[in-house]
C-alpha cells in the first residue's frame, strides 16, 4: 500500500508543476488575432512559444529579449529537440508585422519550418 501513496504522491505534483509552466508560459495578456478558420493542436512535440507583444518587444517564458537572443534561444532548442522543434507565435493583434515578419525569418533561417499562430476563433452565429 505505501508503494501506491507515494507513486500517487508523486503523480499529484508531477501534475501541478507541469500546470504552473503551462500557466507560466500563457501568462501575458495579449489580445490575439481572430481567425474564420483554423485547426486545433493537440501535438505533442516540443514547442517554443514566443510572444510579440504589441510595442514589438519579444518575450519568451515571460523574459524579454532582443531578436538576436530569440534567434539564439531557438538554436538552443533546436539541438536539443531537432527538427521536431515548433514554434508557437502569440502575438497582440496590434503588433506592426515588420515584428512577426522578423521572427519569421529568424524561423527559417534556422531551419525551423513547423510555425503556427495561437488566435482566437471567431464564433458564427
Amino acid at each position: 500500500m505505501t508503494p501506491m501513496i507515494d507513486v500517487t504522491f508523486l503523480l499529484i505534483i508531477f501534475f501541478l508543476v507541469s500546470s504552473h509552466l503551462a500557466k507560466q508560459e500563457n501568462f501575458t495578456k495579449l489580445e490575439l488575432p481572430i481567425a474564420t478558420a483554423g485547426t486545433p493542436d493537440f501535438s505533442d512535440r516540443p514547442t517554443l512559444t514566443i510572444q510579440v507583444l504589441a510595442d514589438g518587444e519579444y518575450q519568451i517564458s515571460g523574459q524579454t529579449m532582443p531578436l538576436d537572443q530569440v534567434r539564439r534561444s531557438i538554436l538552443a532548442r533546436t539541438k536539443i529537440d531537432g527538427a521536431k522543434l515548433r514554434v508557437r507565435i502569440r502575438t497582440d493583434r496590434q503588433t506592426d508585422y515588420e515584428h512577426i515578419g522578423a521572427l519569421l525569418k529568424i524561423c527559417a533561417i534556422t531551419g525551423v519550418t513547423d510555425v503556427f499562430f495561437a488566435v482566437y476563433e471567431e464564433r458564427m452565429q
